[in-house]
């Protein structure tokens, strides 16, 4: 209703308001629209569930940032969105024309400018001199949109049956959701949760074999147990590639390095370098003589 994507042949294709919203949430919401927030969110909340983070604790750090996304976006008034907006799709907006070119030639005195309309819905170019000039050079629909993407639209994805799981003779599927490629083992059922993996950082997908897909369901991998606490090292893989974990930290394991040569000692290393961040608030004090979590 609201206009932000229509649904050509079962595929989502974003409208030309949609653009506009997903570039104003990205550059304002930055860590929330980023697709890693998401894979981190669930960890924490799996971490809720295990009882190792306490979930009051959770939601008031995630309120603390939140909030101060939500005041900062506050102070923008329409005329900084529109200036964003219209340096992001500069080329979408101005495609034959450079910034010198963009004089009203109506008035010969503004600058043609991206801007919201003020009544009903839209967006157009006009000068912003407005409104001494009401000069406009065009207005700015969807149906810009569906012309210049319509020679080329993106087919959906078939689900593909990679193999069979050696240990339990289950299949395991490649497929497609709206975050991106991921492997899952059995076929869906209703009620029912399947084991999934997600894919990073593959440049054809159509190169993943079973031996893949299999690599990437052992995780999360316990590397051994931190020397400090006995609690589980664990490394861990998302949307966003390989982490480290231990508790209430996560270190990024860097992309030159290979996870599958990643040992307990250098894990370690990254879990004191400068990548690590905290999630989440410790339940209560911890007790060193509790037995540590089962992680399956």
């Amino acid at each position: 209703d609201r206009k932000y994507v229509t649904i050509k042949s079962r595929v989502l294709h974003p409208e030309f308001r949609g653009r506009m919203v997903s570039a104003f949430l990205s550059h304002l919401f930055s860590e929330i629209a980023d697709y890693s927030f998401t894979a981190n969110m669930e960890t924490e909340l799996d971490n809720v569930s295990a009882g190792s983070t306490e979930w009051k604790g959770l939601l008031t750090d995630y309120w603390e940032r939140f909030s101060k996304y939500c005041t900062d976006a506050s102070q923008w008034d329409v005329r900084k969105v529109e200036r964003m907006l219209e340096e992001k799709f500069l080329p979408i907006l101005f495609p034959d024309l450079d910034t010198d070119s963009r004089v009203c030639p109506s008035c010969s005195e503004g600058t043609l400018r991206f801007k919201v309309s003020r009544y009903g819905e839209g967006y157009f170019i006009g000068c912003d001199r407005h409104p001494k000039c009401k000069y406009i050079a065009r207005t700015l629909s969807d149906e810009d949109d569906e012309n210049e993407t319509s020679e080329e639209t993106p087919k959906s994805f078939e689900p593909r049956l990679l193999g069979v799981k050696p240990d339990t003779n289950e299949k395991v599927f490649l497929k497609q959701g709206p975050y991106g490629y991921y492997i899952q083992v059995g076929e869906d059922r209703k009620g029912a949760s399947q084991k999934r993996a997600p894919i990073s950082e593959v440049k054809d997908i159509n190169s993943i074999t079973i031996e893949d897909a299999i690599e990437l369901l052992q995780y999360p991998k316990v590397l051994g147990k931190h020397p400090d606490d006995e609690h589980p090292v664990l490394m861990t893989h998302s949307k966003a590639g390989f982490s480290i974990r231990h508790r209430r930290s996560l270190a990024p394991v860097p992309k030159t390095h290979d996870p599958k040569k990643v040992t307990l000692e250098r894990a370690l290393k990254y879990l004191t370098g400068k990548n690590v961040k905290k999630f989440g608030r410790p339940k209560g004090k911890t007790n060193k003589n509790a037995e540590p979590i089962e992680w399956h």
